[in-house]
């Protein structure tokens, strides 16, 4: 029994220790597993960071882009307006050589007209002065035609009385 005992123990202390060692292999091959793990993971992160920094990088480019097409904007803008202001003070000359010129028209026709009104005046004065002569032509020709019968028919015949 003596025999039993220590081989059982034996075995015990066997099992034991082979156990140990089992579970230390495992322990061992998690341990290994898992730096593995964290190597795979290490090296993801430095893909990540990597990724991160090209999108920056992209990002970055993308605003210097960006930069570039509104400040090459800006100078277009700048441009049109400059444009529209040539434009606009182009119009303003135009309009006030238009403006200037039905000036020169009107006070021109006041200017020329003025010698034809002044000698239409003159005319009509002299029509009056011819009708007022002739009325009192008129009358004298009808008083020496009340004295002389002959003067008298003459007036008739020209239709005068």
């Amino acid at each position: 029994m003596k025999k039993f005992a220590l081989l059982l123990l034996f075995a015990f202390l066997f099992s034991f220790a082979f156990a140990q060692s089992e579970t230390e292999k495992l322990i061992l091959n998690e341990i290994k597993n898992m730096r593995e793990e964290t190597k795979e993971m290490k090296q993801e992160i430095k893909e990540i960071k990597q990724e991160i920094k090209e999108i920056k990088q992209e990002q970055q480019n993308f605003r210097v882009e960006v930069e570039k097409r509104l400040s090459n904007l800006e100078g277009r803008f700048d441009e049109a307006s400059k444009r529209t202001d040539i434009l606009l003070y182009v119009m303003i000359a135009i309009l006030t050589g238009i403006f200037g010129l039905i000036g020169f028209v009107v006070w021109d026709r006041q200017v020329s007209l003025k010698p034809i009104k002044e000698d239409n005046q003159k005319i009509r004065q002299e029509i009056e002065e011819v009708k007022e002569k002739e009325k009192r032509l008129e009358t004298a020709l009808k008083s020496i035609a009340s004295i002389d019968a002959r003067f008298q028919e003459i007036l008739k015949n020209a239709g005068i009385l």
